[in-house]
C-alpha cells in the first residue's frame, strides 16, 4: 500500500532517511558540526581583522595626540625664547631712557611735582574735613501726652522717600551709538504705588498695644520711638528698672501671637542703644521694586562697576552694596526665601554698571535651569574657558575645571600687576587709561548651588575657592557663592573664614543661622527677599528688603543685551593643558616632582597609567605615585579616572623624546 502511494522514489528516501538517523543516534554524528565549525572560524577572523583595526586605529591617534603634544612643546620653547630676548631689549631701551630722563630733570620740575603733591594731600584733608557721618532721616516727634496708657513722650517716624534719579541721563552712562550702550531703565516693570503703609494713629494703637502685651506677660517697658518701614516696622521700647532684655527674647513667640504677625524678630538691646528693639511685620508690606533702587541717586552716583543694587532698609532708604569692598559674597537660606532673586538682583546691577570689557563672568549652575536665562551673556560678559564647550558652567567636573582655570588667571594676574609695579587693579587700570590702552576686566565667580558641588567632591572644590577667597581682591576677581543648604558640610569653616560679608535668607533653625552670621536671627525673618546682611569687617547685622527682579525683565534686559555690538572674546587658559619647556608640567596649581619625568617614561612604555605601577618600580608612597598620575593628566599624557582600571596613555614612545 505504501509502494502504492509513494512509488519506488518515495520508499528508496523513506530508507535513506531512517538509516540517517539510525547512523546519527548510534554514533552520535552531528549534520551541522562541520558548519558550525566554519561559521566559527568566520567569526574568529572577523574579530582578529576588527582587532587589528581597532589597535591600529588606537595607534593613530596615540600618535596624533603625541604629534599635537610635541608641537605645543616645541611652540611654547619658541615662545619663551623670544620673550626672553624681547625682555633683554626693552631692559636695555629701559635703562638708555631712564639715564636720559635723570640727565633731563630738573629742580623747577621737582618743585612742581612736589606742589601738586601738596595740592593732592590738601584736597584729600578738605575732602575727609567735609565727609560727616551719614545721619538717620529725622523722625518726626509725636508729643503723646492724652494717651493716657503710654508714659512720656513717643517718638513716631515716618517712611523715608528716596529722591528718584533718571538713570538714562547720568554723563557717565553716555556712550557713542555704534559703541555698546549700557541697558536703559525703561525696559524694568514701574514700580505699582500701593499706600500700604499705615497711619500714624494706627502706629500709635499698635505701640501702646504692644506695651499692654508686654505688661500681661510680666515684662515692664515703655515704648519711646516707632519707625515704620516698607514691610516691617521696629518699635523701639526702654525696658523698666531691672527688667532683664533676655525677657524680651523669650516672648518673641507670644508677641507674634498677640500682634497676629507671622514672625517677630527681637533685637535685645538696639547697638548702641539702651532701647530694645522689637521688629513687627506690616499687615499690608510694599513690594521694592529694582527699578525704584537702580533710579535711586545712591546708584546712579556710585562709581565703583560692581556696585549692587541690593533693595531698601527697614526705614525705607536704598541699599547698596560695593563688591569690591567685600570682597567676596556667601549668600544662604531656604527654597522660597528669595535667594535666587537676590542673584538675579546682583547680577543686573552689574550689567546696569559696566560694559562686557569692564565685567566678566563665570557662572556656575548645578541645577542646569536657574541660570539658563544668562546664556544669552555669551558673547558679551560671559568668560570663556579652554575645553569648557558651555557658556553656562553645569557639571561637577567643568565646574572645578573652572575653578581651577579662575585660579590659575589669578596668578596670570599677578605677574602682570607685578610687571607693571602697581598693587592692585584699580591702578593698573589707571595707568592703562592714561595709555590709552585696554583695560583688565574684574570677573565675578558666581556659584548658583554650592552644597551641589560639595556634595561630589567636596576637596576639589573646597581648595580653589579658599585660595581665590584669600588672594583675588587685589587682581579683580570676586566670588559669589549660594546655597539653600547651609549646614557645617557645606558652608565649611575654611569657606566661611575667607567670606566675612554674608546675607541670610530665612531659614529654619537657629543653628542654621548661627552657620551663616554667628548669631541667631535669621529663622525669625518673613521670607519674600527678607535679609540679614553681615558687613566686611562688622559684628552688627542689618536687615535689608531685597529688590524683586521679575523673569520677564530679566529677558528684556538680555534682549538689549543681544542687540548690542559683540564684544572681544576673552578666553582663559585651561589647567589641563599647563605644559612647561621640556614637557613638565608647571603653573601655580600644578606642584613639580622631581620623579615626574622617570614616572612617564615607565607609564609610555609600558602602556598602563596605573598608581601601582609607579609604587612599585619607583618605590614610592600611594599619595605621591597617585599625585604624579594626576600630573600626567593635567598634561595630556594620561586620560581620566575609570575606577579600578588603569588608566588609558594617550601618547606613544615619540613623546619620550621631548623629556629628553
Amino acid at each position: 500500500m505504501i509502494y502504492d502511494f509513494v512509488g519506488a522514489t518515495g520508499i528508496v528516501i523513506v530508507l535513506l532517511a531512517f538509516w540517517l538517523v539510525l547512523i546519527r543516534g548510534y554514533f552520535g554524528f552531528s549534520y551541522y558540526k562541520p558548519i558550525r565549525s566554519l561559521l566559527d572560524q568566520y567569526k574568529k577572523k572577523q574579530e582578529e581583522r576588527s582587532l587589528v583595526t581597532e589597535q591600529k586605529s588606537v595607534e593613530d591617534e596615540k600618535h596624533r595626540h603625541t604629534q599635537n603634544l610635541i608641537k605645543k612643546i616645541d611652540w611654547r620653547r619658541k615662545k619663551e625664547e623670544d620673550f626672553i630676548e624681547q625682555k633683554d631689549e626693552l631692559s636695555d631701551v629701559s635703562l638708555e631712557a631712564i639715564e636720559e630722563e635723570n640727565e633731563q630733570e630738573s629742580d623747577p620740575k621737582e618743585e612742581e611735582l612736589a606742589e601738586q603733591s601738596f595740592e593732592a594731600i590738601t584736597i584729600d584733608n578738605d575732602d575727609s574735613s567735609k565727609k560727616e557721618i551719614p545721619k538717620e532721616p529725622e523722625a518726626q516727634s509725636v508729643n503723646l501726652n492724652s494717651d493716657e496708657s503710654v508714659e512720656g513722650d513717643m517718638e513716631v517716624g515716618e517712611i523715608v522717600e528716596e529722591t528718584e534719579v533718571d538713570l538714562d541721563k547720568v554723563q557717565e552712562r553716555q556712550a557713542p551709538k555704534k559703541a555698546y550702550q549700557l541697558p536703559s531703565a525703561d525696559i524694568l516693570a514701574n514700580p505699582v504705588n500701593i499706600q500700604g503703609g499705615m497711619s500714624r494713629d494706627e502706629l500709635v494703637d499698635r505701640a501702646n498695644f504692644l506695651q499692654q502685651s508686654l505688661e500681661t506677660f510680666g515684662v515692664m517697658g515703655k515704648v519711646v520711638n516707632v519707625s515704620p518701614g516698607p514691610v516691617i516696622t521696629l518699635f523701639e521700647v526702654e525696658p523698666a528698672e531691672g527688667v532683664r532684655v533676655n525677657k524680651f527674647v523669650a516672648l518673641s513667640d507670644d508677641l507674634a501671637r498677640v500682634m497676629e504677625a507671622s514672625r517677630v524678630r527681637v533685637i535685645a538691646p538696639i547697638p548702641g542703644k539702651s532701647s530694645v528693639g522689637i521688629e513687627i511685620p506690616n499687615r499690608n508690606p510694599d513690594m521694592v521694586y529694582f527699578k525704584s533702587v537702580i533710579n535711586s541717586e545712591k546708584f546712579a552716583s556710585s562709581k565703583s562697576k560692581l556696585t549692587l543694587a541690593l533693595g531698601k532698609t527697614t526705614s525705607g532708604e536704598i541699599a547698596t552694596l560695593d563688591l569690591t569692598q567685600m570682597p567676596h559674597l556667601l549668600i544662604a537660606g531656604t527654597t522660597g526665601s528669595g535667594k535666587s532673586v537676590c542673584i538675579n538682583t546682583i547680577l543686573a546691577s552689574m550689567l546696569y554698571q559696566a560694559t562686557p570689557d569692564e565685567v566678566k563672568f563665570v557662572i556656575i549652575d548645578p541645577k542646569k535651569v536657574e541660570m539658563a536665562v544668562y546664556r544669552e551673556l555669551a558673547d558679551y560678559h560671559l568668560l570663556k574657558i579652554e575645553d569648557i564647550n558651555e557658556p553656562i558652567v553645569t557639571t561637577p567636573e567643568n565646574a572645578v575645571l573652572a575653578l581651577r582655570a579662575v585660579e590659575k588667571e589669578m596668578g596670570r594676574r599677578y605677574d602682570i600687576l607685578a610687571d607693571a609695579v602697581v598693587r592692585n587693579i584699580s591702578e593698573y587700570n589707571s595707568k592703562m587709561i592714561e595709555k590709552s590702552e585696554n583695560v583688565m576686566p574684574f570677573i565675578v565667580v558666581l556659584i548658583d548651588e554650592l552644597a551641589d558641588l560639595m556634595m561630589l567632591n567636596a576637596k576639589e572644590v573646597e581648595a580653589p575657592i579658599a585660595r581665590l577667597a584669600q588672594l583675588a581682591r587685589a587682581v579683580g576677581i570676586h566670588l559669589v557663592v549660594a546655597t539653600q543648604r547651609p549646614s557645617v558640610d557645606v558652608i565649611t569653616g575654611v569657606i566661611k573664614a575667607n567670606f566675612p560679608s554674608r546675607i541670610a535668607f530665612q531659614v529654619a533653625t537657629k543653628i542654621d543661622s548661627r552657620v551663616i552670621i554667628d548669631t541667631s536671627g535669621a529663622e525669625k525673618l518673613i521670607g519674600r527677599g527678607d535679609l540679614l546682611y553681615l558687613g566686611h569687617g562688622s559684628s552688627e547685622l542689618s536687615r535689608l528688603h531685597n529688590a524683586f527682579l521679575s523673569l520677564e525683565e530679566i529677558e528684556a534686559l538680555m534682549g538689549h543685551i543681544a542687540t548690542q555690538p559683540k564684544a572681544e572674546d576673552l578666553v582663559i587658559a585651561s589647567p589641563r593643558e599647563t605644559m612647561g619647556a621640556g614637557g613638565l608640567v608647571t603653573g601655580d596649581d600644578i606642584g613639580y616632582d622631581e620623579l615626574f619625568n622617570e614616572a612617564v617614561k615607565l607609564v609610555v612604555i609600558h602602556q598602563q597609567g596605573s598608581i601601582s605601577l609607579i609604587q612599585r618600580r619607583l618605590k614610592v608612597g600611594y599619595s605621591r605615585a597617585a599625585r604624579l598620575i594626576d600630573e600626567m593628566e593635567q598634561a595630556g599624557i594620561v586620560g581620566a579616572f575609570t575606577g579600578s582600571k588603569a588608566r588609558e596613555v594617550l601618547v606613544d614612545e615619540a613623546f619620550l623624546e621631548t623629556l629628553e
